[in-house]
């Protein structure tokens, strides 16, 4: 089966959109006659179909994982992250219920799932078109439809289900069951399904790409017969492979050089050219468009209006861009602590906070010493070097220098997703050692930076050459997450067993790590399976949804684990001088995000969730 992805369609038709979205609230009137179905024809129908896509998320998702345990962002102008991690969150805020908030955060969702009930209802009545090409539109508008309602109700459970085009609602409207409102989600998968296409119009929703959304509602709402059930069919049917660069670049090879060195091979009979090959492997799934791996991704242009403003300002610091880079969401020390040994199965021995603070402190001071030159004197700049000079006069020593203990003999996954302090990073600029400015905000506040879905080769500068925008896809759904689904799914069904394993080495090939354990008992399978699916879908906006499906009892197969949120949002998080970062505070309202006082204002009948 040819392989299609969906991707964000740049066109000149999103003012349509607009004008049935313009309101900041679902309980507003939508502008009668704005679809009349007089005025369409044929390419206004096709105008209408792209539109449905602009909704899909891209890479602002990055910012969930300041709403959890992997990440923190620190700027409460660029999402709620920090508001919902610290438990400091409150009606004020907004998670796509009604008006639009940051750009790290929802959208307006029920503008999205107005159109696309205003365009099924009006596609219905329009005579000029094929029918079996109707019907494949209104299965993609039924798809999305479907995608917008499981996010709304994974924040705040209970949602009005709306499926018809409504313009009144004199009295307002109430909150249908969550467990309704998912099980109309998952038919309308099904439904979907029989209509859309094995091999779509490229860009398109098809077959492959519904089931991938079913298999996640289905995991999130804890139903893992459907789950496992249309991860496999995406995996058996999908025609998408595990991406794999080919030969590694001279940029590459220069970081591979330096990752070499924090790996002892031979003691734990790990294969060099795999693991080094399979950093990149697994780095490069962002940086590469319409690869064989990408299930749905939202597509990015590089120019002014149609870039990917993240990619670079949001992801990076300032020493890793010629450009403005202000990491206002960054990786934390938990995750960092959370891959695996290389052996691909133990938790790492790491040293406790205050002693690695300590080692920090004492490498910082030997490199700022080379720094200073033969005088000694950083006043005196003739013979001060760079920081990256100063790095390389002792990087043969540096893998045993008490701080960097915690980055040797890890899983290859660690050194493609973070940029941490000393770490090369020829791939993003050349010649470079990564230094951490603690006094400076714009370095992230965590002492880690995002190298997997940072930089992209397809950059052009912007407003007034200040700024970068990346034209590189962002992936939103790939195959990876289809086999994890499936691995948890059927552990949760029948057993952790042969074809658990076999897919989840599907994973361990591709980056170059062993294989995982076999004969593991359920309740240590799933917990192995989460902390997988955590280091292999690190950053891409799922964690938070994550965590809370693993605390309820109701969802979660009987199997709460050591990756639930209460377990694991647990305390104050630092960076590596010892200042403060995330603050993960946890407590039982935040299984749902309030409804916000915006939208209760407006609609009497919306009560409001637990503890807020």
């Amino acid at each position: 089966m040819i392989r299609r992805n969906i991707i964000f369609s740049i066109i000149g038709c999103f003012s349509l959109l607009m004008m049935v979205s313009c309101s900041d609230d679902f309980m507003d009137k939508t502008p009668q006659g704005s679809l009349d179905p007089s005025k369409i024809d044929a390419s206004k129908v096709e105008e209408l179909r792209n539109s449905i896509y602009t909704t899909i998320s891209g890479s602002d998702v990055v910012f969930f994982a300041g709403y959890a345990d992997n990440g923190y962002s620190r700027n409460y102008w660029d999402s709620n992250g920090a508001l919902v991690q610290s438990n400091t969150v409150s009606g004020s805020e907004n998670f796509g219920y009604g008006e639009w908030g940051h750009y790290g955060d929802r959208g307006n969702d029920y503008s999205s799932i107005r159109f696309c009930n205003l365009f099924i209802e009006k596609l219905r009545s329009f005579d000029e078109m094929d029918a079996t090409q109707k019907k494949k539109y209104i299965a993609e508008a039924r798809v999305m439809r479907a995608w917008t309602y499981m996010d709304l109700t994974l924040f705040y459970g209970d949602v009005a289900l709306v499926d018809s085009v409504y313009n009144n609602f004199e009295d307002g409207l109430k909150r249908d069951p969550a467990n309704e409102v998912r099980s109309w989600i998952l038919d309308e998968y099904d439904a979907a399904f029989q209509d859309l296409p094995e091999e779509n119009d490229p860009a398109r929703f098809n077959k492959a790409m519904a089931m991938a959304l079913k298999a996640r509602a289905a995991y999130y709402f804890g139903n893992y017969a459907e789950a496992e059930e249309a991860a496999k069919y995406v995996i058996d049917n999908g025609g998408y492979s595990l991406f794999e660069v080919g030969e590694l670049s001279d940029q590459m090879q220069k970081d591979a050089d330096f990752f070499k060195q924090l790996i002892d091979f031979d003691a734990y009979g790990i294969d060099e050219e795999a693991f080094l090959k399979g950093i990149f492997n697994y780095q490069n799934i962002w940086n590469v468009d319409y690869n064989s791996e990408a299930i749905i991704s939202k597509e990015y242009d590089a120019t002014e209006e149609y870039g990917d403003f993240n990619r670079v300002t949001s992801f990076l610091s300032p020493n890793l861009t010629s450009k403005h880079g202000w990491a206002t969401i960054a990786p934390i020390q938990d995750l960092v602590d959370s891959y695996w040994e290389v052996n691909g199965q133990d938790a790492p021995s790491l040293g406790s906070v205050d002693s690695r603070i300590e080692a920090y402190k004492a490498l910082r001071e030997e490199i700022s010493a080379l720094q200073a030159g033969p005088d000694n004197d950083p006043e005196q700049v003739e013979d001060n070097i760079s920081f990256s000079d100063a790095v390389a006069q002792v990087i043969d020593q540096l893998p045993e220098k008490d701080y960097m203990q915690q980055f040797k003999n890890r899983d290859s996954r660690l050194y493609a997703s973070i940029v941490f302090p000393y770490s090369a990073v020829n791939t993003l600029v050349e010649d470079k050692y990564f230094e951490y400015i603690h006094s400076i905000n714009n370095y992230g506040q965590t002492g880690f930076v995002f190298r997997k879905m940072s930089g992209g080769d397809d950059l052009v500068s912007v407003w007034g050459d200040a700024y970068y925008m990346s034209g590189s896809d962002f992936h939103v759904v790939r195959l990876a997450e289809m086999l994890l689904i499936y691995a948890e799914a059927h552990t949760q069904t029948t057993g952790y067993d042969g074809s658990v394993t076999a897919e989840l080495n599907k994973l361990r090939a591709r980056c170059g790590m062993p294989n995982v354990p076999a004969g593991l008992a359920k309740d240590e399978a799933i917990n192995f399976i989460r902390r997988e699916r955590r280091i292999e879908l690190a950053g891409e906006g799922l964690r938070y949804f994550d965590i809370r499906l693993y605390e309820d009892p109701s969802r979660n197969g009987g199997v709460k684990g050591t990756e639930a949120a209460s377990v694991v949002m647990q305390g104050q998080s630092y960076d590596p001088v010892g200042n403060k970062s995330a603050n993960k505070v946890w407590d039982d309202r935040l299984m749902l995000m309030p409804i916000p006082t915006t939208s209760r204002d407006k609609n009497p009948q919306l009560d409001q969730n637990p503890g807020y």
